[in-house]
């Protein structure tokens, strides 16, 4: 079976992580052939799809709407049998390519973010395109999955109806089975956030926390992920020279040597705004790591099961989120191998097998 991830670009997203962990699976355990088309080759994962022996068709466009007629071509001429593809503005694309290209290829498109905060800062006619897409374009779509509940709900109000939506949850990329060794004394706080600097992630919270839990412990932070946005990166920087606590927070950037981290770090910190599941809650926790992270929408909640597996505070109370690192300080919730034991629901090798049972209902259906 011939399978497309289509994505505008391979980036550090928790998308394109979550179509490698997949894609590796489709192709060493059921055999399928896989290969990725994107807009260009701007991308961090780019070299990394292609080390893992991937096919990368670049369409080489500079924006996603002007590949539908390239996407087009590129099916008519493969045939391939399914496309999976991510964001809602290539999925719609994507939904449009397979139409014009009169074939019989599969299109499930997928969602990874909270689409009401995702939107929040478009402008009303770049809200009201969004809405169109998932609302009437969608309806062309042979599939689509969501990666939270919630999400699902989200989508399913906008469709109207919810017969062809399915949660399928991230995987894991990290597969590790013992916990990391504790410390006797944690006279150093090591707390870890990883993804891109962006409005989305709140960090100025995390950084108001860090001054906060300062006053009663010595604590540091460092942030893994590139700048996504320039403009927040200057807001969380200067916010963090304002409250004195620059010196005590290290802005990684990108790396792909994250689990070092996860490994150096004593607790794992999410504080987004939004979120459509949170792939590195999951990561933390697969190395024995205590989760802190706000009960934004969606997926920290249904990963931590409600606050049985990790500290959930509400959006943006940096207060609430110190006085939770805290006490996760004082007296841990789970043990570090109940964390790695619950991590393991969300394997590679679970999640890409039920990627390829919807994959067959959809061939078949």
């Amino acid at each position: 079976m011939k399978v497309v991830f289509r994505i505008s670009r391979l980036g550090f997203g928790g998308a394109e992580q979550v179509f490698l962990s997949v894609a590796k699976v489709l192709k060493k355990t059921y055999g399928c052939e896989v290969i990725f088309v994107i807009d260009n080759l701007n991308g961090q994962n780019v070299i990394t799809a292609k080390n893992l022996g991937f096919e990368v068709v670049n369409l080489a466009v500079s924006r996603t709407l002007f590949s539908v007629f390239k996407l087009a071509k590129y099916i008519r001429k493969t045939k391939p049998d399914l496309i999976i593809s991510a964001y809602t503005d290539t999925n719609a694309a994507c939904v449009l390519s397979q139409l014009i290209s009169f074939s019989n290829t599969k299109v499930i498109v997928s969602e990874h973010a909270s689409l009401t905060e995702h939107w929040q800062d478009k402008s009303k006619l770049k809200k009201r395109l969004l809405n169109f897409y998932v609302s009437y374009i969608y309806r062309y779509a042979d599939h689509v999955i969501c990666v939270s509940q919630g999400l699902s709900k989200q989508v399913g109000d906008l469709l109207g109806h919810n017969r062809n939506i399915t949660t399928i949850y991230n995987p894991v990329r990290f597969n590790k089975s013992e916990p990391k060794i504790q410390k006797d004394a944690r006279p150093l706080i090591n707390l870890l956030a990883v993804g891109r600097i962006t409005a989305q992630k709140d960090y100025k919270t995390l950084v108001n926390a860090l001054f906060y839990l300062r006053k009663t412990h010595e604590a540091k932070l460092a942030i893994v992920g590139g700048v996504f946005c320039n403009d927040e990166y200057e807001k969380v920087y200067a916010l963090a020279e304002k409250l004195k606590v620059a010196e005590h927070i290290t802005f990684v950037g990108y790396s792909d040597c994250v689990e070092d981290y996860y490994k150096a770090a004593d607790i794992f910190v999410l504080s987004s705004a939004w979120e459509g599941f949170g792939n590195v809650i999951v990561e933390a926790m697969s190395f024995g790591l205590p989760v802190v992270a706000t009960n934004c929408n969606y997926g920290p909640g249904e990963i931590l099961e409600g606050g049985v597996y990790g500290r959930l505070v509400d959006v943006g109370d940096y207060q609430a989120f110190a006085k939770a690192i805290e006490a996760e300080i004082n007296s841990p919730l789970v043990t570090p191998e109940q964390l790695i034991k619950r991590s393991q629901n969300f394997c590679e090798s679970n999640i890409a097998r039920e990627y390829h049972q919807l994959i067959s209902e959809v061939m078949h259906g």
